[in-house]
């Protein structure tokens, strides 16, 4: 992770990442946004995807109740983290971030602290969760791209859903959004609209923490909710872009181990894909168990049921035995390995 820049150059993009959520459908002791996804915590995988995207100043939102996240932490020095106190929905987690943005200051509902790293300098803030742990750097580019070539002080990342249960639908007319309604909040018209909100925001610095003192908890959920910034920056006179995303598959949250376990396979059949096109021969893709960290050079035929992962590398012709479990491995080019091998090393 590299360093944190203290001073912003124009046009300049900080993420912030809120993964203060309690989890608690996880059923587990350990934070959600810290469980494994295809070889990585999912909260890892948002991290690599923001500085993949060029964006290397992140903001951490987390509870108070952090104490899980110490050999996480230790790893990534250079976050800034945030604490919310209350967790009174994403209003209130973007408004306890204010503490870690330099320039801003927080609404009054807010409660929260800076808890690691020096204020934030950037002319722009790119918000989205810590439990999308599929989103593509690529998607992040293109959105980012096109908000600041359309001059506007908010964009929001949306996507087409055949079926968009359980998302927040956005209303939009030529091209700009007009609101976002969360689903327990929307009537049947509503409800309709197939166009949903992937949590995914990029918001002037400035405009961001001038609009949540706006913001009131008067809804189904009784918490303050980021998308009624959307309406906030409307009357005041501002335009929002509604940026659809091509593939909306990437975008899936995680509140539960089923929804872990379908991202998980989504990730996996993605690698599968990208090796199958490098030339890879994949006998039986679907039993085979691949981590997107793994490299394989053309020519080499992975035979059934295999598992490979962590930083293996395998080069080009080489066979790869029916049942091998390989991690953080190198294998020279034309090795054949065995059926059934079973090669592991620690992390370096």
């Amino acid at each position: 992770m590299s360093s944190v820049r203290t001073h912003a150059a124009a046009g300049s993009v900080a993420g912030l990442v809120l993964a203060a959520g309690k989890g608690t459908r996880m059923r587990s002791a350990l934070p959600k946004v810290l469980h494994e996804v295809a070889g990585r915590p999912m909260l890892e995988w948002t991290l690599h995807c923001l500085g993949d995207a060029g964006i290397d100043r992140i903001c951490l939102v987390l509870s108070e109740d952090r104490s899980g996240f110490a050999p996480f932490l230790a790893k990534w020095p250079d976050l800034n983290v945030a604490v919310q106190r209350n967790r009174q929905g994403t209003g209130d987690a973007v408004a306890a971030a204010a503490w870690s943005f330099a320039g801003v200051q927080p609404p009054a509902f807010a409660a929260g602290y800076a808890a690691q790293g020096q204020p934030v300098e950037c002319s722009y803030v790119l918000i989205m969760a810590g439990d999308v742990p599929g989103v593509q750097a690529a998607s992040l580019r293109a959105f980012i791209a096109a908000a600041k070539a359309s001059t506007v002080p908010m964009a929001v990342l949306g996507m087409q859903m055949a079926d968009p249960t359980g998302y927040g639908r956005m209303s939009t007319s030529g091209g700009e959004l007009q609101d976002i309604t969360e689903e327990k909040d929307a009537d049947a018209a509503t409800r309709s609209i197939d166009l949903c909100n992937t949590g995914i925001y990029l918001v002037d610095k400035q405009l961001l923490f001038a609009l949540l003192p706006g913001l009131k908890p008067q809804n189904a959920q009784g918490e303050y909710y980021l998308t009624d910034c959307v309406k906030l920056a409307r009357a005041q006179g501002h335009r929002v872009l509604a940026h659809v995303a091509g593939e909306s598959e990437q975008f899936a949250g995680i509140n539960d181990r089923a929804q872990l376990a379908a991202v998980e396979a989504t990730m996996i059949r993605r690698k599968r894909q990208v090796l199958l096109a490098a030339g890879v021969g994949l006998q039986l893709p679907e039993t085979i168990y691949v981590e997107p960290g793994v490299e394989v050079g053309s020519d080499t035929l992975v035979a059934a049921g295999c598992h490979l992962s962590g930083a293996t590398r395998i080069g080009s012709g080489c066979v790869i035995g029916a049942g091998s479990i390989l991690k953080n491995i190198v294998v020279p080019s034309g090795e054949h390995v065995p059926p059934h091998t079973v090669r592991i090393q620690a992390e370096a």
